[in-house]
């Protein structure tokens, strides 16, 4: 088998919400599995093989298929329940192999011998897995306080007392009083409506009793007695005036077995035909099981009691017959018996019991002989089916179409199980290239953020150098001017001058002198707190920026994290439509088969003129033993 190369196969193909997987491409399939020529379909082979078949005589019928409808939701006052998805017969059709949503063509083989049809159903379609990304538990405040409205009416009830008529169903809706009884009164009078139900699940009985009075309760048990009874088994009043529901009987009356009686009007109804009772000794002209028991008793000369209408047969003893009912009459012709003189019609009881037995015993030779001949002819029928079985299984036409259908199915293990590791591949170098491209972008996000944070940090320095600049330029103006207020203080100077006035210090210039003192002593702690308070900034924006860049990289991990769960996704999705794609591959390979073996057995019994058995199809290999084949096979090239 030829190999394929991942490369070749990365081009995806998309089909509606679903990607389709190149693996699956009928091309490659027709190529290396069914040795076709790149012009022929999957169709165009099952079309030759068809066309074959009816030139044998060989009946291949399309099935049909089933597309479903979609349900509808019926009133919930009506109480009925969801609709059920219907199914109609579909066209047979043939459709092109290329197409992705296509239905493989199915087809059933009527053969003379009888054998089995060849009719394998589709699976249905694969479900395809969506990631919801709007889910979020803030939408569950919206519910936190759902309004109480009965559900039929729509009328809001608000407070404790009120909430109290609301009736709340199992299915979760809740129902007002009044509704809620009218919907279990329309099932009393509506069979379709038995029993009353919401969103398919039958309302309880205790509930029901609830709401209900008594007079309603009564009618909707009788009805519950009514609807459960089979329909064929329901038996209602005759009379016009009455017309009420029977209900079963519990006890059967001795005297009267097949009759009930009316508990409102006493009418007496015949249990078969449903209408008023006959009289005593007369048959239900509707009861047939009693008329095949009749005919079935004339043939075998059963005789009836003149009395109570019931069957007898004489096993043993003389043709006087007395019934379970006390009435005797003559076996042989059914007169009443007449105690002193026997049989009114004198009939003779040996001869008609001998001409009896030996009725008995032609119909039980005649009943032997065609056993013998059933028999016989199974007996043939089993030899000629061994016969079929042993030439099928010596015929060289037989053994090479084994032999073909073999090789295709070790070439379709094969090819399936490529298909599979090429898919595998191709899906590993995917996570492979999102590993490295996320990798690469946090390496680069990590190297940005480093420097980020170095710049920050040297502008800081920068500042704080800055603030420190300042502060001293500050100390050393306060310490100048300290030093001019002391010297004024002191009244030093260097330069003396007889014709300036004298210096004079007051007591603000000695106020003034002790502030500047104060000032030159608080300094250091006033600088130092500026310094402080820098600092303090600088490290809140510091954990600021690393706060960011923390955002950003769980951020990117959370991307990265959603796209491989989209990935994995889209990979579960690819696996399930390559096994959906080989299973239905499969199975029209297996028909193929049946219709191949079907041709050559019509074929050869036509030329040869004697009966062949239907061939065997070979046992299927299953993917743990085209594995174990596969990786031997590598081994043995690494080898």
């Amino acid at each position: 088998m030829g190999s394929l190369s991942v490369e070749s196969l990365v081009p995806m193909v998309r089909a509606n919400t679903v990607s389709r997987p190149p693996e699956i491409s009928d091309q490659e399939y027709l190529r290396t599995v069914l040795k076709e020529p790149p012009d022929r379909t999957e169709d165009d082979v099952e079309r030759d093989l068809v066309q074959a078949a009816q030139a044998l005589g060989i009946d291949v019928v399309p099935p049909t298929t089933t597309r479903p409808r979609t349900p509808h939701r019926h009133d919930a006052m009506a109480g009925a329940d969801t609709a059920e998805v219907a199914t109609s017969p579909g066209h047979a059709r043939m459709r092109s192999s290329d197409s992705n949503d296509s239905a493989s063509t199915d087809y059933a083989v009527r053969s003379s011998n009888n054998s089995p049809s060849a009719t394998i159903e589709r699976p249905p379609c694969s479900t395809v897995h969506k990631r919801s990304k709007t889910l979020s538990f803030s939408q569950s405040a919206r519910h936190a306080n759902p309004p109480m409205s009965c559900i039929c009416c729509r009328e809001d009830f608000v407070g404790t007392e009120h909430r109290a008529a609301l009736r709340t169903l199992p299915c979760g809706h809740t129902y007002c009083q009044a509704c809620l009884a009218v919907m279990i009164n329309q099932s009393a009078t509506d069979e379709s409506k038995m029993p009353p139900r919401c969103c398919t699940q039958p309302i309880p009985g205790s509930l029901i009793k609830t709401v209900l009075n008594r007079d309603e309760q009564q009618a909707f048990l009788k009805a519950v007695l009514q609807y459960s009874t089979p329909w064929e088994s329901r038996i209602f009043c005759p009379s016009t005036s009455c017309g009420v529901f029977i209900p079963p009987r519990t006890r059967v009356d001795p005297k009267h077995p097949f009759e009930v009686e009316c508990k409102m009007c006493k009418t007496r109804v015949c249990t078969t035909c449903k209408r008023a009772a006959h009289r005593l000794g007369q048959d239900c002209p509707d009861d047939w099981e009693l008329d095949a028991v009749l005919k079935m008793g004339e043939k075998s000369g059963w005789r009836r009691c003149y009395k109570c209408r019931m069957l007898v047969e004489l096993n043993t003893g003389c043709t006087h017959m007395t019934c379970r009912c006390k009435a005797q009459f003559c076996y042989i012709c059914g007169a009443v018996w007449n105690p002193p003189i026997g049989c009114p019609n004198f009939c003779d009881g040996e001869l008609e019991l001998e001409r009896r037995r030996l009725e008995e015993e032609a119909r039980e030779a005649v009943l032997e002989a065609q056993k013998l001949a059933q028999e016989e002819a199974a007996a043939r029928e089993a030899a000629d089916r061994v016969e079929a079985e042993r030439r099928t299984l010596e015929s060289v036409h037989f053994r090479q179409l084994a032999d073909v259908q073999k090789s295709q199915m070790e070439r379709f293990g094969k090819f399936k199980h490529e298909m599979r590791r090429i898919m595998q591949s191709r899906h590993s170098q995917k996570r492979l290239a999102l590993t490295e491209k996320y990798k690469d972008q946090l390496e680069k996000m990590k190297e940005r953020h480093a420097k980020t944070e170095q710049h920050l940090e040297d502008r800081q320095i920068e500042a704080e150098i800055e603030l420190r600049s300042t502060l001293e330029q500050s100390e050393r103006s306060v310490r100048i001017q300290l030093k001019y207020m002391e010297a004024y203080c002191n009244r030093m100077s260097h330069f003396t001058d007889s014709s300036l006035p004298a210096r004079e210090v007051t007591q603000k210039h000695l106020e003034q002198l002790g502030q500047q003192y104060h000032i030159r002593d608080g300094m250091e702690r006033r600088h130092q707190s500026r310094i402080n308070v820098l600092r303090e900034k600088q490290a809140k924006r510091m954990e600021e920026l690393m706060e960011r860049h923390a955002a950003e990289i769980t951020a990117l991990t959370d991307r990265r994290t959603e796209e491989f769960e989209d990935l994995g996704l889209e990979s579960a999705n690819e696996e399930e439509a390559l096994m959906q794609k080989f299973s239905d591959r499969k199975a029209r390979l297996l028909r193929r088969w049946r219709l191949e073996a079907e041709i050559l057995r019509r074929g050869r019994e036509k030329t040869e003129g004697v009966r062949y058995a239907s061939a065997t199809l070979p046992e299927w290999i299953n993917d743990d033993e085209v594995d174990q084949m596969s990786d031997s096979v590598v081994e043995g090239k690494a080898s």
